[in-house]
């Protein structure tokens, strides 16, 4: 759809109604050959915060801007980028930059295009200018290709997604990390792809504990028998996905039950931590119980050292980053031996996905260990490690989505940001290159 607010002037967005994960073009016409004009996006995510974007380029002698083949002279992004309007959005307020969305209702974004203000002390593109046209479009997860149905089997909280046409479909798990909840966007997306995917809830949502500790896997076991006997699911095997907590989650499931046929793990830790409760002031925690008792696990202590952490956090505003943490706490060998997974009992694949510049936990470093136990192994599967310079801690599915902003920085109050590293460029990347990565793996899985 498009409104023309100038005579002449044209936005056009082709097509107007797509998923996240596909291509689309963006294209202006009607303007003045070679004046420059200012391209906007806005949109909403899920706590109803506003986020924007913007780039300024030059008609060309058609009078016309293609974002496709374009870079723009100044903007919230550089270079030649399609989808740069979409990532590049920034929150309007506030310092934090974590786009939050679960649901897996369609996102609308509006299109404006500007002829920049001129006069005195005008001109900026930051500062709006007279608005030539504008346009809604909508990207959605999976949209009307995509069924979902609750999962309503020994107390399950999830729901199943899954394409409306074929089947039955290979099944997969997706898990949340240390935030909880359930990810149906991500769930969605990937049935669009032709898979049944449960989005399970195991904390942090109704009938479930609240915090992120004594967690029982026998309830993901049931998830998993659950998915088995489902018309929709493609034989009894199923691949688990997470990342951060997720991915420590997906590869302790894999190396516990032989049903499960493979395992993806973004920024993963193949050592179990310790638990975390609902004010994240506990460390001495299980997460993870099995059979009443609780798998071990490397615990964390506020000792001097973390509280003048956090004390120059919040005197001197510095952004908290929790690598350091971790890093030391690798060098507890004795915990950190008997914390670590038995991930060379994993009876499918396993892919690993890190960035380089992770802050909240080492995850590359993480990641190599994983490979190095499984490598000892003489293991009949195609094990991969796939590494992003520069990224940060969210920087894949099933947090990390191509063309959505991505999440570097989170603030849930003025005087407190935790750093979870990488940049949006760098982070935005990692996710649209991995996207067909993961794709291509789960393809190659039998099930």
């Amino acid at each position: 759809m498009q409104t023309d607010t100038s005579p002449g002037t044209v936005v056009h967005v082709d097509p107007p109604t797509t998923r996240v994960d596909e291509p689309f073009s963006l294209t202006v016409s009607g303007l003045p050959p070679g004046e420059p004009v200012t391209i906007r996006a806005t949109t909403r995510d899920g706590e109803l915060r506003e986020w924007a974007s913007h780039a300024t380029f030059l008609a060309g002698d058609d009078g016309t801007v293609d974002v496709a083949t374009a870079a723009p002279l100044s903007g919230t992004y550089s270079g030649v980028d399609p989808a740069g309007l979409l990532w590049s959005m920034l929150p309007v307020r506030g310092p934090s930059t974590f786009f939050v969305r679960r649901k897996a209702a369609p996102l609308r974004v509006r299109v404006t295009v500007e002829a920049p203000l001129k006069g005195p002390g005008q001109g900026k593109p930051e500062a709006g200018g007279r608005e030539l046209a504008a346009c809604d479009v909508e990207r959605t997860f999976g949209g009307e290709t995509v069924l979902r149905r609750v999962a309503d089997g020994r107390g399950l909280a999830g729901d199943l997604f899954f394409p409306v046409a074929g089947g039955p479909h290979p099944g997969v798990m997706v898990v949340s990390g240390s935030d909880g909840g359930q990810l149906d966007h991500a769930a969605s997306l990937l049935a669009a792809h032709g898979y049944a995917v449960l989005s399970l809830g195991y904390f942090g949502v109704e009938d479930r504990p609240a915090g992120l500790h004594h967690i029982d896997l026998e309830y993901f076991e049931q998830a998993l028998d659950w998915m088995a006997v489902q018309p929709e699911v493609k034989g009894d095997r199923i691949i688990v996905i997470g990342l951060s907590r997720g991915g420590e989650l997906a590869l302790q499931l894999g190396s516990m039950f032989p049903r499960i046929a493979g395992v993806v793990a973004g920024s993963p830790c193949g050592i179990r931590q310790a638990g975390i409760t609902k004010r994240n002031s506990d460390f001495t925690k299980p997460a993870w119980m099995y059979g009443g008792t609780a798998l071990p696990y490397v615990p964390a202590r506020f000792n001097l050292r973390r509280f003048l952490q956090f004390y120059s956090v919040f005197v001197f505003r510095r952004p908290l980053r929790l690598r350091p943490v971790f890093e030391r706490l690798l060098r507890k060998h004795d915990l950190v031996a008997a914390a670590t997974i038995h991930v060379e009992r994993i009876k499918g694949p396993v892919l690993l996905l890190s960035g380089s510049g992770d802050e909240l936990w080492p995850s590359e470093r993480f990641a190599e260990l994983v490979m190095a136990r499984l490598g000892d192994e003489e293991r009949p599967y195609a094990d991969e490690h796939l590494r992003y310079a520069g990224a940060g801690h969210f920087m894949c599915f099933p947090y990390a989505l191509p063309s959505l902003p991505p999440m570097t920085r989170m603030s849930p109050v003025p005087v407190f940001t935790m750093d979870f590293g990488g940049t949006p460029a760098a982070n935005a990347a990692s996710a649209r290159d991995s996207w067909p990565e993961i794709l291509r793996f789960l393809a190659a899985i039998p099930q």
